[in-house]
């Protein structure tokens, strides 16, 4: 049956298993699957996350045919036809607010929400494309909910991807309309997490480097700490410095 609705150009295969109806007048041979959508659809449960969620709210700077999707089930890389899927286990629990629904061809596309998105970027900068790609893109943002995101950093337990979104908090305030007294919030909340898990008592608050002196800009403008942010957003930067300040706050006790 299915050997002859695909001879007939009815559907399409899209992966192993996977079959995608061909439009009614549409050219079997010419005619693209929505990627998101597909992609949504090859694991029970999938949510598109990262920077395929950001490019699906509309906020990528660059595009991607390599999809990342939270599903259950060991991570991995799927070939499709036409993107490939990235298979990623959620790096914390999900809550009612972390989640949306993104309709694409009258379907429902289950994808992390906007703060969510950003929260787990900063986390994994790896899966942005890059820190210059995870920049130009959250640059192209104009409004989020500011305690969303701080909420999500929060659940990550991740004090260097907080403060990375503190200082695009601060970086972004005025066009973002970020309260002043929020612009703190996601490297303490992060800390004191990450010291109630280990039983120590919270270290005490330096101010970031972003915070200081000219405000964040150094002699070339915003040249200097979009710089020194994105040294830290590299991957096994952020290990080293979370290992760092853990000793820190150790020689405090």
């Amino acid at each position: 049956m299915l050997a002859q609705h695909l001879k007939a150009g009815n559907i399409r295969r899209i992966a192993r298993g996977v079959f995608a109806s061909v439009p009614k007048h549409a050219d079997a041979e010419t005619w693209s699957v929505d990627r998101f959508l597909a992609a949504s659809r090859l694991r029970p449960g999938g949510v598109v996350a990262y920077h395929s969620a950001l490019e699906l709210h509309g906020y990528a700077y660059s595009e991607s045919f390599d999809l990342q999707v939270v599903a259950p089930g060991q991570p991995g890389l799927l070939a499709a036809e036409g993107f490939s899927c990235r298979f990623i286990k959620a790096p914390a629990p999900y809550g009612d607010a972390d989640l949306t629904t993104v309709d694409r061809l009258g379907q429902p596309v289950r994808a992390t929400a906007l703060e969510c998105t950003v929260a787990d970027l900063f986390d994994r900068p790896d899966l942005a494309g890059g820190a210059d790609e995870l920049i130009n893109s959250l640059d192209l943002v104009g409004r989020l909910d500011p305690n969303r995101l701080i909420d999500r950093l929060a659940a990550l337990g991740n004090a260097t991807a907080a403060g990375a979104a503190g200082w695009w908090l601060q970086r972004r305030q005025e066009q973002l309309g970020t309260p002043a007294g929020a612009l703190d919030r996601p490297a303490r909340r992060s800390r004191g997490r990450a010291d109630s898990a280990s039983g120590r008592p919270p270290a005490p608050r330096r101010q970031s480097a972003a915070g200081r002196g000219t405000g964040g800009h150094g002699r070339n403008g915003r040249r200097q700490p979009i710089r020194r942010h994105r040294a830290a957003l590299r991957p096994g930067a952020q290990r080293h410095q979370d290992r760092g300040r853990q000793a820190r706050a150790e020689s405090l006790e």
